[in-house]
């Protein structure tokens, strides 16, 4: 019995259809039900329209906006980015500028420092201007440290609301 059932794993005239005589009527009025079930018939014209996809323009326009919403987003990100570059090379340009004009600065100025020494102006003042150096006498020394006192006067603090606010938004920008 084992091997009757092997056998018929590869009996291959079981699945063709010629074993209509040996099927019971029954059988065969289900086997004509499931190939009826199964074939469809779609006419020439109809085949186009099931083939159409339904559009919801509710759907299409809210993809277009989010279509244009990004490519202006990047767009801009785009241009901000150059103009950023720009702004960087002038920033750039400029300290390079600043750096140049800062040693011509020191330049001039040791320059100055090494023409203009004590001897020379006091000789300058003396021969051209027709000036003499201050004596002990023509000095008069004064102190201003000695009687001077600082007192710090505080508002009163008691004012309006708006003043008291006022004063804290100043003083937290300050």
């Amino acid at each position: 019995m084992d091997q009757k059932k092997q056998n018929q794993a590869y009996d291959l005239s079981l699945f063709e259809e010629n074993n209509d005589m040996q099927m019971s009527s029954a059988e065969k009025k289900l086997r004509k039900k499931k190939k009826s079930g199964k074939i469809i018939s779609i006419s020439q014209g109809s085949s186009s329209k099931a083939h159409k996809r339904k559009r919801n323009p509710v759907v299409i326009f809210f993809v277009s906006l989010l279509t244009v919403v990004l490519a202006s987003v990047a767009i801009l990100f785009v241009h901000f980015n150059a103009e950023l570059n720009e702004i960087n090379e002038d920033i750039v340009e400029k300290n390079k500028k600043l750096t140049e004009l800062q040693n011509l600065q020191a330049k001039y100025q040791l320059e100055i420092d090494s023409k203009l020494t004590d001897s020379y102006v006091r000789n300058y003042a003396e021969t051209k201007l027709n000036m003499t150096p201050a004596k002990n006498v023509q000095k008069k020394f004064f102190s201003l440290s000695n009687g001077d006192k600082g007192e710090v006067v505080e508002e009163d603090s008691s004012g309006n609301i708006f003043t008291v606010v006022l004063d804290a938004f100043s003083s937290a920008f300050m």
